[in-house]
């Protein structure tokens, strides 16, 4: 077995997901579902629950002692929930079926992190074959506070393929468990501090500036101090997908000019941001790259940002995109390691689909990211982890992405193959849980989604988190076929 260090503390990313399960914002939580050609196997989705049990999605928090102190994770200590129903769900259900399970809650404190669920799939009724058993789904859904995208895939790889998990270290006790909190609560105070004596330095050197002696050709003006990095997206922790990135990694564009919103319709406390999967050929995706000069992602990230247009939102104006960037490193026992690079894609490259543009551009942000070095934050990561819930729930929410683009490509063979060997295609996505029209109308609403190939299909899935622009899931639906057939890609919903 992998063993990570002595005492394993939240990172700022997990405390500000973990504070969504706890108050009044959304809890967010990511979803994997494997579409079945058969029945599900009862036998291996118990096993691999026990192997999921056994690593590092499994954990629970131990509060710190000392005021100041991160919290640690330990061992959940709980028994794995694998929900495997018995009720069949019709093949016309499963997307309502996936976002029922998605909306079970979750409670990463106290070791209720993840969870499995299974159903069999029969034929929809009005055919001839209607009840008969035609495949399975399964569904695991997870905190986010407890791993990310990337921490996912390894956890569900060394699940299904019998490897050594990362093991989340069990917490320490009495006085060592004291003094290891004095220990970080001091460690958190002194990064606070060196923030602090950052600060007044730059303003020094800012003041200066402004009063040195110009030269004759030189213009008045204020200096002003590094610009902070961009507000976090979706997918990010707050600070929810831009403390927890890298700083901006965009190309210059046109300043992005936003069309009135549609007139806002009344908030219903019903209402849940509606959400899509589509089956695309894999290998029709991929020529539709090729003859536009793009890749499969290019093109995702492409058609991500046509569908924001679709939607009323920046008319004839740059649509900017986050995408998120992993950087994990082998056996890392991180919760979260997702860093964003930033794109904005003219107007002009979506109409004409010009995908080479969008690889250039794609390119040069995820190398930003990599050489990216860190600025003076506005706010000391630290001194916000060391706030009360009552001070930070005060804090302004970041806003949502107008457009986030997480491709995982063609996953690992332990991945795609976990919940059985007939797999047909593999859905991912993030969900806000009981996100409110009005929550997702303060943080500016946007799109997420998510690609992810497995043999011979691709599927796309989308979440519209913008109750003006898209409140439906009729609309939703519509958008995103009409995006597949401007492609000419024939496009299968769930």
């Amino acid at each position: 077995m992998t063993d990570p260090p002595p005492a394993l503390r939240l990172q700022f990313a997990d405390d500000m997901f973990l504070r969504r399960h706890e108050g009044a914002t959304s809890p967010a939580v990511n979803q994997v579902l494997w579409r079945l050609d058969g029945p599900f196997d009862a036998d291996r989705l118990r096993d691999l629950g026990a192997r999921l049990a056994a690593g590092s999605l499994h954990r629970r928090v131990v509060r710190s002692r000392v005021p100041g102190a991160r919290h640690r994770w330990a061992p959940a200590g709980t028994l794995p929930v694998v929900d495997l129903q018995t009720t069949a769900v019709a093949e016309d259900r499963i997307g309502d079926w996936a976002q029922t399970q998605a909306d079970v809650p979750l409670d990463p404190a106290r070791g209720l992190s993840w969870r499995i669920s299974a159903a069999d799939v029969v034929a929809r009724a009005g055919t001839g074959a209607a009840g008969t058993v035609v495949g399975g789904i399964v569904s695991l859904t997870c905190a986010h506070a407890v791993a990310d995208g990337a921490a996912l895939i390894d956890a569900v790889v060394r699940a299904a393929t019998n490897a050594a998990p990362i093991v989340v270290p069990a917490p320490e006790r009495g006085t060592r468990a004291l003094l290891a909190d004095a220990a970080d609560a001091a460690a958190q105070a002194a990064a606070v501090g060196r923030w602090a004596g950052a600060k007044a330095r730059a303003r020094a050197q800012s003041a200066a500036r402004e009063i040195a002696p110009q030269g004759p050709r030189a213009s008045a003006g204020t200096v002003h101090e590094p610009v902070p990095p961009p507000p976090p997206e979706a997918g990010e922790a707050a600070g929810p997908a831009g403390v927890a990135g890298a700083g901006p990694a965009t190309r210059v564009m046109p300043a992005v000019v936003e069309a009135p919103a549609a007139p806002q319709p009344a908030d219903d406390a019903a209402w849940r941001a509606p959400v899509l999967h589509v089956e695309l050929p894999s290998d029709q995706v991929t020529q539709a790259a090729a003859a536009h000069g793009g890749t499969p992602n290019t093109w995702f990230v492409a058609f991500l940002a046509r569908l924001v247009h679709a939607t009323g939102r920046f008319p004839g104006e740059p649509v900017p995109v986050a995408l998120p960037v992993s950087t994990r490193d082998a056996d890392d026992p991180r919760a979260n390691s997702t860093k964003i690079a930033r794109v904005t894609i003219p107007a002009d490259v979506l109409a004409h689909r010009d995908l080479g543009w969008v690889r250039a551009a794609a390119k040069e942000a995820y190398t930003a990211v990599g050489q990216a070095e860190p600025g003076l934050a506005p706010v000391p990561l630290e001194l916000v982890q060391m706030l009360p819930d009552t001070l930070v729930s005060r804090l302004p929410q970041p806003p949502v992405a107008a457009a986030l683009a997480s491709n995982l490509g063609r996953p690992p063979e332990g991945y795609t193959h976990a919940a059985g060997s007939a797999v047909r295609s593999v859905a991912t996505l993030s969900h806000y849980q009981g996100a409110t029209a009005a929550e997702l109308r303060a943080a500016g609403g946007g799109l997420v989604a998510f690609c992810t190939t497995v043999g011979r299909t691709t599927t796309l899935s989308v979440a519209a988190l913008d109750p003006d622009r898209m409140a439906d899931a009729a609309t939703l639906r519509r958008l995103v076929l009409a995006e597949a057939e401007a492609w000419k890609l024939p496009a299968a919903p769930w």
